[in-house]
């Protein structure tokens, strides 16, 4: 036993002899590694070694060549860690593009503090960083570090590369734990598979790769972790202080979790008074809920906070009432509270949170996939989801942060998979009615009111947040009328679950209008244009995703001078496609010209070779809305 435990300390000395010997000059990079990249990674040696189920050691080596000024922050060290864990640096130097040492970075180079974002009132995290600014390229960076953690739940993954423009030239990960110790793994994108070998009680499992070129970032891309190779390792048997349980499947996983959040469900007497003045004066039941909703909104705030088991445990319900505020559990688990007061069952959802939809495991269980906490709201044949970190979201809708995807509900009865809401064409509405009145010289006056719907009220959903000064320079910055001047606005907010805006506008355009000879030459439509996506240049690698489909309605009506005449008219063009469908028609009646717009895309993943047609699409609709009218004096 002893000679065995021996053995093992000499694992990173031998992990990384190669490593030692590797010629850091930038010349012996290979020229494909460095087609599209910013910076390569030469060596990257990762060892996570278990003595128990919750207590384990991270042992890494990076050699990283940054190429130019944009890959500077690949040659960032950032190391996160917290009470539970501990941080040994053992090598931080810089290389020229020779590869000659020009700078051992001592301990007091690298900073110290909290890691806290701007929402976070506290945590007992922290990150030791430090920045290289050499400036002179290319040049290399080397870190060699460990991180011991005495009180672990997750093991962690492996991504040997991890963004765009960066290539790799070897990576290895080993993973040690004793025998007896049951790990589920979730590998994607190897090109090999790993080798297990056993040495005494311990078994050691490795996986390498190399070499990989640098992706470069493509419109309407799909998610990296589909491209690139990843390992997740996952304890079967969970445990963090005096909680325990298992892991095999999300409902083990769920079970785990619905512990920390039991018995923290409860609040004083005094605020039941409160909840029974609010829903005093008799309500339905979607009612009572909407204003249980607004009070929570009224009087929390959202603050990050990550202290121990904090990170995945709230705050009890009781706190948040007495203290005002808590993170997206604590919020969460306060909301579920107050529907429990009047009889009603919910439950916290976890969720993977972003504009980008990243698909979740099925099959695999892991820490690693969800991020933030919503409410689910059973109610008779629908369901509602509450957002319950935004004093301003309106009640049951929850915007392109959590919508449309997989999330893990906390029941009594485990973990169990649901899918939140999907917006669709039909929600995600922009409807708009123009009026121009345009005069002999060319300007117009005009009256432009847009109805925003759902997901595209989101877009916007900031503005509402403003103050009058800031609102006009949105307007501003967001009209696209020549030489234009605002003369007044409204902006009237629907607080639905199907949430809507109206931005009611009066504008003065001068020279809207141009000319040629006796010819004014009349655009139809420059409110709502459709703009050409990036055509790629070489061929496209990925498939393509339109993450939500969107529906624009656009009315524009003229009046045009009495002393003009229509010369020519383009009645109309449809445009049909697998993305979407494209029209527009134009009528005439007296010195009134009519145009009408309806543009749908459609919600999809495509191949690759399909992006040529999508970038034709959205070209030949970019073209179409540059549609004019001839009035001949």
């Amino acid at each position: 036993m002893t000679n065995h435990i021996k053995w093992l300390t000499m694992i990173p000395a031998l992990l990384f002899t190669a490593v030692n010997a590797q010629n850091y000059s930038a010349a012996s990079i290979a020229d494909s590694l460095k087609e599209n990249a910013n910076a390569v990674i030469r060596e990257y040696v990762k060892e996570f070694e278990l003595q128990s189920v919750n207590k384990g050691t991270d042992r890494i080596k990076k050699i990283i060549t940054i190429l130019d000024k944009n890959g500077d922050d690949f040659g960032n060290l950032s190391i996160s860690y917290d009470k539970d864990s501990k941080v040994s640096i053992y090598e931080a130097a810089i290389y020229d593009k020779f590869g000659k040492k020009v700078k051992k970075i001592n301990q007091s180079d690298i900073s110290d503090s909290p890691a806290q974002n701007g929402g976070a009132l506290y945590s007992d995290n922290r990150v030791k960083y430090y920045r290289p600014n050499y400036g002179e390229y290319p040049y290399t960076v080397e870190y060699e570090y460990e991180i011991a953690y005495t009180s672990l739940i997750s093991y962690g993954m492996w991504y040997p590369l991890f963004g765009y423009n960066i290539s790799l030239e070897h990576s290895k990960f080993t993973f040690v734990h004793p025998s007896e110790i049951q790990c589920k793994k979730k590998e994607l994108n190897l090109s090999s598979k790993s080798e297990l070998t056993f040495k005494g009680n311990k078994a050691i499992e490795t996986w390498q790769c190399s070499p990989i070129k640098a992706i470069e970032y493509e419109p309407f891309s799909i998610s990296l972790s589909e491209r690139l190779p990843k390992v997740y390792i996952m304890p079967v048997k969970l445990m963090f202080d005096i909680y325990s349980g298992t892991a095999n499947n999300w409902n083990e996983y769920g079970k785990w979790i619905y512990q920390l959040y039991a018995g923290r469900d409860q609040i004083a007497d005094a605020e039941k008074f409160i909840i029974a003045r609010q829903l005093e004066n008799g309500h339905d039941t979607i009612g009572k809920i909407k204003l249980l909703y607004q009070y929570m909104q009224e009087h929390t705030r959202y603050v990050g906070i990550q202290l121990g088991i904090g990170g995945f445990q709230p705050f009890p319900a009781q706190t948040v009432f007495e203290t005002g505020y808590g993170d997206c559990k604590a919020l969460t688990n306060y909301m579920h509270t107050l529907l429990r007061q009047i009889g009603l069952e919910s439950y916290p959802a976890l969720v993977s949170s972003g504009v980008y939809i990243e698909p979740i495991f099925h099959d695999f269980p892991n820490f690693q996939q969800f991020d933030h906490v919503i409410l689910c709201v059973p109610f008779r044949k629908d369901t509602i989801w509450l957002e319950c970190t935004s004093q301003t979201a309106p009640f049951g809708f929850l915007g392109d942060f959590t919508d449309d995807r997989d999330v893990l509900l906390i029941t009594n009865e485990g973990g169990k998979l649901a899918h939140t809401k999907r917006y669709g064409a039909d929600d995600n509405l922009l409807i708009s009615k123009s009026e121009f009145v345009i005069d002999a010289t060319g300007n117009a006056s005009c009256q432009i009111s847009t109805n925003y719907k759902a997901l595209q009220y989101n877009d916007i959903s900031e503005v509402f947040l403003y103050n009058p000064d800031e609102q006009k320079k949105w307007l501003y910055r967001n009209a696209t009328l020549p030489s234009q001047q605002l003369i007044d606005y409204h902006i009237r907010n629907f607080k639905e679950p199907i949430p809507a805006a109206t931005i009611d506008e009066s504008w003065v355009s001068k020279n809207y209008c141009s000319f040629t000879g006796n010819y004014m030459i009349l655009p139809l439509n420059l409110v709502n244009v459709q703009t050409p996506i990036k055509k790629m240049i070489k061929e496209r690698k990925s498939d393509f995703i339109i993450h939500r489909s969107t529906a624009d309605y656009d009315t524009l009506v003229y009046k045009v001078p009495s002393n003009y005449k229509i010369e020519s008219l383009q009645g109309g063009k449809e445009i049909k496609s697998a993305f979407g469908d494209f029209s527009y028609t134009v009528t005439a009646k007296d010195n009134n010209i009519i145009y009408s717009r309806k543009f749908v895309i459609n919600q999809g993943r495509f191949k690759a070779a399909e992006y040529k047609n999508f970038y034709e699409f959205c070209l030949a609709v970019s073209k179409a809305d540059n549609v004019k009218v001839m009035l001949a004096k």
